[in-house]
C-alpha cells in the first residue's frame, strides 16, 4: 500500500479515537433505581438572573430557594446531597457537568423557572436526554401536577449541556412561568416553594425507594392533604 495512504489512515484512527474518547459522557451509567447521591442544580446565578418578569422574583433567587428546600428535604430522607451553587454566584455550564459527573453512583436534578412573551403560558414541564432518565422525569412531572391548579406542559427531551453530558441520570425542572401573572406570583410565596421541592422530592425518593417511603416534614407535613383534594395554599404569613 503507497506510504501517503497509511498516513492518510494512521491519522483517521487517531481522530476516531479522539473522538471516542470524547464522547464518553454520552455513555450514562443507568443508576436510576440505586443512586445513592442526588446532585442538586439551581440554574442560573450571579450574573446570569435567568428568568426576571414583572410577576416573578428573577429565576436564579427563586431557583436556588427551591433547589435549597429540596436539598434539605433529600438529606431527611437519608440521600447524600451535592449542590453545583448555595449562594448567588456564577457557576459555568461546563463546571456543573464537572461537579455532577465526579460523583459516584449519583443522579442529577437541575431546577429552573421559566419565562415566555406570551403572558398567558403557564405550567410545569420536564426534562431528559437519555433515556436512563425517562423515568425520574415522568414521576417528577406526575407529583408536580398533583399541586392543585397546576397545568402540564409535558416531559420532553431536550438537548441541554447538563443533561446531554451527563454520565448518571439527568432532568431539568421548569417550575412554573415567572412571565405568568399567577404563577409568578406564587413563586414570590415561600410556602409555595416549599410544595414544589416537596414534590421533587417525593418523587425522587419513589424513585430511589419505592411509593410510601418519603415523609414530608416539619409545617409542610401538617398543612398537606392528598394533594389532589387539597385546598390551594394561603400566602404566606409576613
Amino acid at each position: 500500500m503507497p506510504r501517503p495512504i497509511s498516513c492518510a489512515l494512521a491519522i483517521a484512527l487517531l481522530a476516531s479515537f479522539g473522538a471516542c474518547t470524547t464522547t464518553q459522557t454520552g455513555r450514562v451509567k443507568n443508576t436510576s433505581k440505586t443512586f445513592a447521591t442526588v446532585v442538586v442544580d439551581a440554574g442560573h446565578g450571579g450574573k446570569d438572573s435567568g428568568a426576571y418578569r414583572r410577576y416573578g422574583p428573577p429565576e436564579k433567587i427563586v431557583a436556588l430557594d427551591v433547589a435549597q428546600r429540596l436539598e434539605r428535604k433529600l438529606r431527611e430522607s437519608q440521600l447524600k446531597t451535592v449542590m453545583t451553587r448555595s449562594s448567588d454566584v456564577f457557576i459555568p455550564l461546563d463546571e456543573r457537568v464537572s461537579i455532577e459527573n465526579s460523583q459516584k453512583n449519583a443522579i442529577f436534578v437541575s431546577i429552573h423557572f421559566n419565562d415566555s412573551r406570551k403572558r398567558g403560558i403557564r405550567g410545569f414541564e420536564t426534562y431528559y436526554h437519555s433515556g436512563a432518565a425517562a423515568q425520574l422525569a415522568n414521576r417528577i412531572q406526575a407529583k408536580l401536577m398533583t399541586i392543585p391548579n397546576s397545568a402540564n406542559r409535558g416531559v420532553r427531551t431536550a438537548n441541554f449541556r447538563v443533561l446531554r453530558m451527563a454520565n448518571y441520570p439527568a432532568v431539568l425542572v421548569e417550575c412554573g412561568f415567572l412571565s405568568n401573572r399567577s404563577e409568578g406570583n406564587q413563586a414570590r410565596d415561600w410556602e409555595y416553594r416549599e410544595l414544589l421541592a416537596d414534590r421533587i422530592a417525593e418523587a425522587i425518593v419513589e424513585q430511589r425507594y419505592g411509593p410510601g417511603v418519603y415523609q414530608p416534614t416539619g409545617r409542610l407535613a401538617l398543612q398537606l392533604q392528598p394533594a389532589s383534594t387539597g385546598p390551594a395554599l394561603a400566602p404566606a404569613a409576613h
